[in-house]
């Protein structure tokens, strides 16, 4: 019996789920009678434990459910709230942004592309446009083209975006599992300080980044090893003193918003498993180590003694991991000929050179690509939608699909889809796409 079978027919066969929505008092699981967990040995390599049947509460039945509070998440959970659709988002840390904030990655890549009539354009606006405006309209972001934002400030935009939209937050909380009736997802179980609860849902959007959802439901996908790093922040760069006898200019990193604080970025290492918990855990130690001898040696520096280390990004920079077999798989062909889809959701840009047909083409010269609907359906799972960085397309696309513009992009995407599915009473697949164009547009997103 496959695991999604299971979970289907232990959780929703005989009423299961005991609903207790509304309730304000406290809902404690109830387990079975032999409650203590059964170790039971293993040949090789070690041994495992088999955690009892128990009930678990229902905490919430909503419309739309949104796991993962990254650009990607934000931006579907805002865009399904919108079209009127009840929506919850869940966060396992304590901000929205992802590693946009958390990440301390600060700029809005990518903005802008080159059109068929070799003009440089804009591309990104709906959702991630009204957050980059409103950043600007703080003070809070440099650069019209590719915006570094202050991620503090960040953190507060989305956040009240969030409330103003009416979506239902639930931060320090994780998902942990699936719940399934056959080919359809009715929910998630999700893991917190208050235990593990279930949220029913009639549609989900997996904003994980590493398709944690859907690996659970059961969907087939190809696993991409990549750079990972770790990005920190100095204090005091406008007091480094170039005059002072013995300066040597210093890597330093990038300006932000505040004049007084540089972003420094970290490749890292490269061929990293995003998916093995040893080794993140290593990386983050090791990194830590590596950054703060980095930046004791700056300050042993002539004219670099009132530099400090103000933070490292409490999110590991995890680039890749999991990409989605989705129904449609966008090719490096499709974003470098102008392709055009019917179900274009929205277009993003380049920030970087490409190897195409064995030529490297420069970023000024790389035109505008269009993401369709259809990259971001799960080939066999019902009423589930994939947004942000492990949507279905060929990894050499890797360097513009797992940026923050192109995560905004498909977010937007997924979360009016999954409004419109919930007020169209279809599934996900099944919706009117002249429709999804006309309420993205509605929203501000431009289709080209």
């Amino acid at each position: 019996m496959r695991r999604r079978d299971f979970v289907s027919k232990a959780l929703l066969a005989g009423g299961a789920l005991s609903l207790g929505i509304g309730c304000k008092r406290r809902i404690e699981p109830v387990n079975s009678v032999d409650s203590k967990p059964q170790v039971i040995l293993k040949s090789a390599p070690g041994q495992s434990i088999r955690e009892p049947e128990r009930e678990i509460p229902v905490l919430a039945e909503t419309d739309v459910l949104v796991i993962g509070g990254g650009p990607a998440g934000t931006a579907a959970a805002i865009a399904a709230s919108r079209t009127g659709a009840e929506t919850y988002l869940v966060e396992r840390y304590n901000h929205l942004g992802g590693l946009w904030t958390g990440g301390l990655v600060l700029p809005l890549l990518s903005t802008h592309a080159v059109d068929k009539q070799k003009r440089n354009k804009q591309v990104i606006f709906g959702i991630g446009g009204e957050m980059s405006q409103r950043l600007a309209d703080l003070g809070m972001s440099i650069n019209v083209e590719n915006p570094t934002v202050d991620p503090e400030a960040a953190k507060y935009i989305l956040e009240e975006m969030i409330r103003e939209s009416g979506v239902k937050m639930l931060y320090h909380t994780w998902g942990a599992n699936v719940i399934m009736d056959g080919n359809a997802i009715k929910g998630v179980f999700v893991e917190s300080k208050s235990g593990r609860m279930a949220i029913l849902a009639k549609v989900v959007i997996d904003c994980t980044g590493d398709g944690d959802i859907f690996n659970l439901a059961g969907e087939n996908y190809d696993v991409m090893n990549y750079a990972i790093g770790l990005v920190h922040r100095l204090g005091n760069v406008d007091r480094i003193d170039t005059k002072k006898p013995g300066y040597i200019k210093m890597e330093v990193g990038q300006p932000t918003p505040l004049p007084s604080v540089n972003w420094v970025n970290m490749w890292g290492k490269e061929n990293q498993d995003a998916l093995d918990v040893n080794n993140l855990s290593q990386l983050q130690m090791d990194y830590r180590r590596e950054i703060w001898e980095s930046v004791q040696k700056i300050k042993k520096t002539p004219g670099h003694e009132e530099v400090f280390l103000l933070d490292t990004a409490s999110q590991l920079g995890v680039r890749m991991s999991r990409i989605l077999e989705g129904e449609y798989k966008l090719t490096l062909k499709d974003t470098m000929t102008f392709r055009s889809f019917d179900d274009v959701i929205g277009i993003s840009g380049a920030w970087t050179s490409i190897l195409y047909k064995g030529k490297k083409v420069p970023k000024d010269e790389r035109p505008l690509w269009q993401i369709p609907y259809r990259s971001l359906l799960p080939v066999k799972t019902d009423n589930l939608l994939v947004a942000g960085r492990c949507f279905c397309f060929e990894k050499e696309l890797v360097e513009d699909t797992r940026i923050i513009g192109t995560c905004l992009i498909t977010g937007h995407g997924a979360g009016v889809a999954a409004g419109l599915a919930v007020k169209d009473n279809t599934i996900v697949r099944n919706i009117d796409i002249k429709r999804l164009k006309e309420t993205l547009r509605q929203q501000g997103a431009w289709l080209g």
